[in-house]
């Protein structure tokens, strides 16, 4: 009879992979590209990330293990402040409601983790082979929860656990290539079977904190610049868009510097602990949805959600960065020197060949252009505002009465004119054309050009 130990050592395990048919078409179909980038994904290079992590989910658990003990019922009630309070506290820390432009601070979402010593390393972990730690279960793959949330945006959905958990349920063919297996009613927990959507928000929250998800953009951003998939361009263009908020808020009033009394619209405040009385409860007051306030497109057009603040490159089409706003109700321009600033300190590479900026009528200010001008180097090409501008009407070529804040030439006969070109050989000569509606009428001599 063999010792255990040879039998052990000489014991060949038993490899079995099995191929679907689904996957089988999946691979060569092609409106499915996701299926093939989650196929062949190269995890070699996300094996640092990875490690960072797993050590990041071990100081999460910790830290939540001490909120938990915190929030334990205590036998002295401390009576912390009242909810008007914290109320108008919250309000006038907000970035919106600060007077002084230069006390404002930051008005763009900055990743403030702090770097632990690194407990796991890189090379020791691999698709399905998490790292050991005495306690606890094992956790989820990291790979297989990247490529959840990379290939529920390559199928075109929003990349929130909300919408990841949905496909995992329902698609048995990206449940495979993620790494993942099915679990049964019965089954016990195993680290293979599909997540639970509150470990899906887990996993997006530590890579939001601890600023994972923001390293990877870069990493592959650059990639690319390297490699020549993303071409440099002498302009940036920049704009923000608008996040629907799914909370609720409240009309909050105060007084201003001359005593008057204002409203501003602010996301309900919320205790987060599970005391039974939390007015008279010791923990603070907090938004319940930070960031989120009312964002005004136009007079008919208010929407209550989050901003984001997007930079890239107007030819190619390609952005290079985007940064959620601290508050939603900031204004356009404030955003766009910092996070061009921003973008030329995490990519030096493109700071040389970048000569202008691009944006549109909130960015029409001289002070910005100055700004632009001084400190980055940069020509700053914003959009007429035309509620900022009155009408041209000195210093006008033959033939023009005035020129409309939104551009439009009126000749002296009133009448609206198109700009059809220019004579080179001549300066200042344009041609100028009247508008459609009123080629057919008369037109008086003193208005020909």
């Amino acid at each position: 009879m063999l010792p255990i130990s040879q039998i052990q050592i000489n014991q060949k395990p038993l490899l079995i992979h099995t191929v679907h048919e689904d996957d089988k078409v999946l691979l060569n179909t092609p409106d499915a590209e996701w299926f093939r980038a989650l196929y062949y994904f190269p995890w070699e290079k996300h094996r640092n990330f990875g490690a960072e992590y797993y050590d990041a989910l071990y100081e999460f658990n910790k830290r939540e293990e001490r909120k938990r003990l915190k929030n334990q019922p205590q036998k002295q009630v401390v009576l912390s402040q009242s909810k008007e309070d914290a109320r108008q506290e919250l309000l006038f820390n907000r970035a919106t409601m600060q007077v002084d432009k230069e006390k404002r601070g930051d008005v763009l979402y900055e990743v403030a983790a702090e770097s632990k010593q690194r407990m796991v390393s890189p090379l020791s972990i691999s698709p399905g082979v998490v790292p050991f730690r005495l306690g606890g279960k094992r956790p989820k793959c990291f790979f297989a929860l990247l490529k959840s949330f990379l290939g529920t945006a390559l199928m075109g959905f929003p990349c929130e656990p909300e919408k990841v958990s949905m496909l995992l349920k329902s698609n048995p063919s990206f449940v495979r290539v993620c790494g993942f297996a099915p679990k049964g009613e019965r089954d016990e927990y195993c680290s293979r079977h599909i997540p639970s959507e509150r470990k899906l928000q887990q996993f997006d929250q530590i890579m939001s904190e601890w600023g994972l998800w923001d390293k990877m953009k870069i990493a592959l951003v650059t990639e690319n610049i390297e490699t020549g998939a993303i071409k440099i361009e002498k302009e940036v263009v920049g704009d923000t868009t608008h996040y629907y908020a799914y909370s609720g808020f409240e009309t909050v009033k105060y007084k201003d510097e001359d005593g008057k009394e204002q409203k501003k619209s602010q996301s309900k405040l919320t205790k987060r602990c599970r005391c039974q009385d939390r007015d008279k409860c010791e923990h603070d007051w907090v938004l319940a949805d930070e960031g989120a306030g009312t964002i005004v497109k136009s007079i008919t057009k208010m929407y209550w959600g989050h901003k984001a603040s997007i930079v890239g490159f107007p030819r190619q089409g390609v952005p290079l960065d985007a940064r959620a706003v601290l508050d939603g109700p900031t204004h356009d321009g404030e955003t766009y020197f910092p996070h061009v600033e921003k973008v030329f300190d995490t990519y030096p590479v493109i700071e040389e060949s970048v000569k202008r900026a691009l944006y549109d009528s909130a960015c029409d200010s001289r002070d910005l252009k100055d700004k632009f001008m001084d400190k980055l180097g940069l020509e700053l090409k914003a959009s007429l505002n035309p509620r900022r501008k009155n009408g041209i009407t000195d210093g006008l070529p033959r033939g023009m009465e005035k020129i409309t804040p939104y551009g439009v030439v009126i000749c002296n006969g009133g009448h609206e004119m198109d700009y059809k070109g220019m004579r080179y050989e001549k300066e200042n000569s344009f041609t100028m054309r009247q508008r459609i509606q009123m080629v057919n009428r008369c037109v008086q001599h003193a208005c020909i050009t």
